[in-house]
């Protein structure tokens, strides 16, 4: 998982917008063609999913998520806020037709100054709004850099200042490090659908994420959404 979201950020800064993968891994080991992968890495390769542009599961063993019913109801749960963040994708999208922009950027994009930002291969953001931080070990933590300028912890609604380095953050697997832009207002559809069919965007709602926002749980979206 984290050669491919180091492979999709280095297509971005190569001029591709769109970019998809296999989510959670086409093969694997140590059976390379018959490997069913972890729980955990299913979880948390749907994560990743979800703030990509497209979302795909495909591999060489079955990757439907009934076959993975320990973990199936989060992964509900993940769907359900993919869906419900699609009016901020389409605009977003529609960006990068527009400008070139890839949908997720590697943070030099946004931070060319910030050296730091040269090296980091495993966070990404996802269009203007959000820095997304994966996790990719069975431990469930990181440390996580988060640029100048001020930030919003998409969960606990927690103002951080940066330049900073969030050491060894534990993220249950129900979860996974979501940062926001402060002072940015995320378009969302506040109501369970089926299919994007079902979607309609005159009944989008806007979240603001400054010091109004006091997290996930007590948002509009936490309403639907059991994260």
């Amino acid at each position: 998982m984290a050669a491919t979201i180091r492979g999709g950020l280095h297509l971005g800064v190569s001029g591709f917008g769109f970019w998809s993968h296999d989510i959670p891994g086409f093969h694997g080991l140590p059976d390379f063609m018959n490997n069913w992968p972890d729980d955990d890495i299913y979880v948390r390769w749907t994560q990743v999913g979800v703030f990509t542009s497209h979302m795909r599961y495909h591999g060489a063993s079955p990757r439907e998520p009934y076959n993975y019913p320990n973990v199936s109801d989060v992964v509900r749960e993940w769907w359900k806020l993919r869906y419900a963040l699609i009016p901020y994708f389409v605009e977003q999208g529609r960006k990068v037709t527009k400008t070139g922009y890839p949908f997720i950027r590697a943070l030099l994009i946004h931070h060319p100054d910030d050296e730091y930002c040269w090296y980091i291969d495993d966070e990404f953001y996802c269009g203007d709004i959000f820095l997304v931080a994966p996790i990719i070990n069975s431990a469930g933590r990181r440390s996580i850099y988060l640029p100048r300028g001020n930030w919003v912890d998409f969960w606990s609604g927690e103002l951080i200042e940066g330049p900073v380095m969030l050491k060894d953050v534990y993220c249950p697997l129900e979860r996974m490090p979501v940062y926001c832009v402060y002072g940015s207002e995320l378009k969302v559809y506040p109501y369970i659908v089926q299919h994007t069919g079902e979607i309609d965007f005159n009944k989008t709602e806007i979240i603001t994420f400054d010091h109004t926002y006091k997290g996930f749980s007590k948002s509009i979206l936490g309403r639907i959404i059991k994260l």
